[in-house]
């Protein structure tokens, strides 16, 4: 045996298991995407019953696992559990799983769980955007319980980001992002995304702002690797420069999207400033909630 499943098929089979025939169960499974785990991973509780499982790994192995494999099992756990889980792991790790747990609400039910302490640990190491969507489903004391936690510099970017309301382009946005000043060269753009490099794994456009940080030009990061290092990005920027407010409704935002083909959308203030990025990822976690 290598894999259990632990998805909806499992629970399928065992309600319909002597009602059908098994060749009937097997054929009404089939559209039913498989959620299963590895064996190693798992340990029958023989003194149960039902025979449910338990996980038998240690937490080392957990922080080691893909963060969406962690989520599957989180997901599938007891509030309890899960609350186990997510006070021993290490920050980034549980970081990393909260991110993939699909549902907004166990999410925040996870936050809720833990010590402020630990809660700021994990929110921390989230992106500034996903923390703010987070903390926006808690209460209004936790969520204000785990800021004051937090270190300086990322609360002031969360609370800047829960100021918008989340149906708009700056509820949806990320401040995580690399802008250049407009008479920058490839150069300075190298040099800029060494300084970078946890920003590196997501980054596919920098943005050039002019003395005013007011947004001129957008440079699809591909572009600079077939020019000389003392080319001037503005001379390698996309054509059309597509962007919008931080009011703008969410759904003006995906259509844009789906317009132009877009993989990053900057988003602008009143003022024309660079406030921050909304991604073709945040369009899918947005498609995938609905």
């Amino acid at each position: 045996m290598l894999d259990i499943d632990i998805g909806v098929r499992s629970i399928f089979r065992r309600l319909f298991q002597g009602v059908l025939p098994p060749r009937w169960i097997r054929r009404l499974q089939q559209p039913i995407p498989p959620n299963s785990i590895r064996w190693e991973f798992a340990n029958v509780v023989e003194p149960d019953p039902l025979r449910r499982l338990r996980l038998n790994i240690s937490y080392q192995k957990l922080e080691q696992m893909h963060p969406a494999d962690l989520a599957d099992i989180v997901e599938d756990l007891s509030p309890a559990e899960r609350e186990a889980i997510f006070e021993t792991i290490d920050s980034e790790a549980a970081a990393d799983a909260l991110s993939e747990v699909e549902d907004p609400k166990m999410q925040a039910s996870i936050l809720e769980a833990l010590e402020p302490e630990k809660a700021a640990d994990i929110v921390e190491e989230m992106a500034p955007d996903e923390a703010a969507d987070i903390l926006s489903e808690l209460q209004a004391e936790t969520s204000e319980e785990i800021l004051d936690e937090m270190d300086s510099a990322p609360k002031t970017e969360v609370r800047e980001l829960l100021e918008f309301k989340e149906d708009t382009a700056g509820g949806m946005m990320n401040t995580e992002y690399v802008a250049l000043h407009h008479n920058a060269t490839v150069t300075d753009a190298l040099a800029a995304l060494k300084g970078n490099e946890d920003l590196l794994e997501g980054l596919n456009t920098l943005f050039l702002v002019d003395g005013d940080e007011k947004l001129v030009a957008a440079i699809p990061l591909a572009r600079l690797f077939l020019a000389s290092g003392n080319a001037r990005l503005q001379d390698l920027a996309a054509e059309t420069l597509v962007q919008v407010n931080v009011d703008e409704k969410q759904d003006r935002v995906t259509e844009l999207f789906d317009k132009y083909n877009l993989l990053t959308l900057p988003v602008v203030d009143e003022d024309g400033k660079l406030a921050g990025v909304v991604t073709a990822d945040d369009i899918i976690s947005l498609l995938r909630q609905k």
